[in-house]
């Protein structure tokens, strides 16, 4: 295994996501007095995201062959075995990373992410909507586990739930991107059961949902102007794309690159 091959395994783009949205949920709380407390944050979640994404190409090497074969596994960068042991390392550096919370609920919560996303490579992953839900759940941790340490629910319900919102949308999507290559390995994933028009309507519905959170966070917590343009144009403006894109693979890009837009939103609504 070379450390280019390594790097790669543990998706480091995803990785300065969630160190991102960690700062963004720093923002909200206005908890920046003490840079030790963010890397205590931090370093946990950026170990989970690491394991996570180790174990899901480990248990997709053979379908990455076809559906994403610039991936380290699928491009002979990194052996399977070797990817296996990476993930056995990151797991109990997980496992013991949880220690570096203060309260006993939250560091059982990330075991219980940590436990979810082996269930999610090992079954969810094949189950329609199921794997997408555990995927968003996972993706909502930086403000989850935030609230969950500080227990100020009534700043951290909206990036709770947009994230898990947003990432429900997203993964619909990556599923109808990957579908034909998905069902020759027998997952049922949502597209199998909705076909495309139905994905596009059930992301649109999605996004409907977090135009009507963000007027309801404008009005009753975050009351910058700049907050509930910049989401619900956001938002609007994916609509939009869902309705007219014809390329899933576009479409999977476009909302990846959103979600900064998103985090920047989140970000100019919990600080000025």
């Amino acid at each position: 295994m070379t450390f280019k091959g390594a790097i790669k395994l543990i998706r480091p783009l995803n990785l300065v996501i969630v160190i991102f949205a960690t700062l963004v949920s720093f923002a909200v709380v206005r908890s920046f007095e003490d840079p030790v407390q963010f890397l205590k944050f931090v370093v946990p979640l950026l170990l989970l995201a690491a394991f996570s994404n180790c174990l899901n190409d480990c248990a997709d090497a053979e379908l990455d062959k076809q559906a994403h074969p610039s991936r380290p596994i699928a491009k002979g960068e990194v052996s399977v075995s070797a990817s296996k042991w990476l993930s056995v390392v990151l797991g109990f550096l997980t496992l013991v990373s949880a220690m570096l919370y203060t309260k006993a609920v939250t560091r059982w919560v990330l075991i219980a992410g940590f436990l979810l996303a082996i269930f999610y490579d090992i079954l969810l992953k094949k189950v329609a909507f199921v794997g997408n839900l555990v995927v968003s759940i996972l993706t909502s941790f930086p403000f989850l586990l935030m609230w969950l340490e500080t227990g100020n629910w009534s700043l951290m319900w909206f990036p709770v739930l947009c994230a898990t919102v947003y990432n429900l949308g997203r993964e619909a999507v990556k599923d109808m991107e990957d579908f034909n290559v998905d069902s020759k390995f027998g997952y049922k994933t949502l597209p199998f059961f909705l076909g495309e028009r139905g994905i596009r309507i059930y992301v649109s519905l999605l996004l409907i949902v977090l135009i009507l959170f963000t007027v309801i966070a404008f009005l009753k917590v975050f009351r910058n102007p700049v907050f509930l343009v910049l989401l619900s144009c956001s938002f609007l403006y994916l609509i939009i794309r869902v309705a007219t894109e014809k390329s899933f693979s576009r479409l999977s890009g476009v909302f990846k690159n959103f979600m900064i837009f998103t985090l920047l939103g989140i970000t100019l609504g919990g600080v000025l």
